[in-house]
């Protein structure tokens, strides 16, 4: 065999000898469970955790995931939160300080992929490291970004003035059951220029517990 020809067959078999199958990275594995706790300028209750239009021609919420126990892949984030704030100029995501170097990237990721699953606008957005507060209890709850944005609602009750009135499987947000509640204060502020202040307007409060492996439900995220 000439020359030509020892080339042609080393080619030959490098094309269709066997293949090396390669493998897709696996995707990312999460769970996370906790509380949100969700405002909104929509009156009470909210038209959007119904699927129906806003009480405006939007809706601009701010938001927080209070983290009980999550992980994401190998990442522990027990303890931490995130969350956000949305408005006519765009969305806004905030992640806690309190997280380790180890933790900062597993948290951010974390807040993209819960984010995805309702309510809040999905897909990429300036985020910040700062003070996150998210305090609650039986008549009340209130959020807090760096001390600059403050808000407070308190919980409804129901006619026999001792049980909060709930809403279930809402269309919107990924949080089976809510307890509904009503602003005492609503200032918000964001570097994207979004200044958002209202009263008395919709509060939401309820229990999350998500995961990757979760189908995706069919609720919609908030309109800005």
């Amino acid at each position: 065999m000439n020359v030509a020809g020892v080339v042609l067959l080393i080619g030959w078999n490098a094309l269709c000898g066997p293949q090396t199958a390669v493998k897709k990275p696996a995707s990312p594995s999460w769970q996370a469970t906790g509380t949100l706790l969700e405002v909104c300028s929509c009156s009470v209750p909210c038209p959007c955790n119904f699927g129906q239009s806003p009480s405006n021609d939007y809706c601009h919420t701010v938001y927080v995931y209070r983290i009980k126990a999550a992980k994401y892949d190998d990442v522990t984030l027990d303890g931490l939160s995130f969350g956000g704030g949305e408005g006519a100029k765009g969305a806004m995501g905030y992640l806690d300080e309190r997280a380790k170097p180890a933790q900062r990237a597993a948290l951010e990721k974390l807040a993209l992929a819960v984010f995805s699953k309702g309510g809040a606008s999905s897909g990429s957005r300036t985020f910040a490291w700062t003070k996150i507060a998210a305090e609650d209890d039986p008549r009340k709850f209130s959020i807090s970004f760096g001390g600059n944005s403050t808000i407070a609602a308190s919980i409804l009750f129901g006619r026999d003035g001792k049980n909060p009135i709930v809403v279930e499987n809402n269309t919107t947000w990924p949080v089976h059951r809510f307890m509904k509640g009503k602003t005492t204060r609503f200032d918000y502020k964001d570097s994207l220029g979004n200044s958002l202040h209202y009263e008395g307007v919709n509060a939401n409060l309820g229990e999350f517990k998500l995961a990757s492996d979760q189908a995706k439900a069919n609720g919609k995220s908030c309109c800005r």
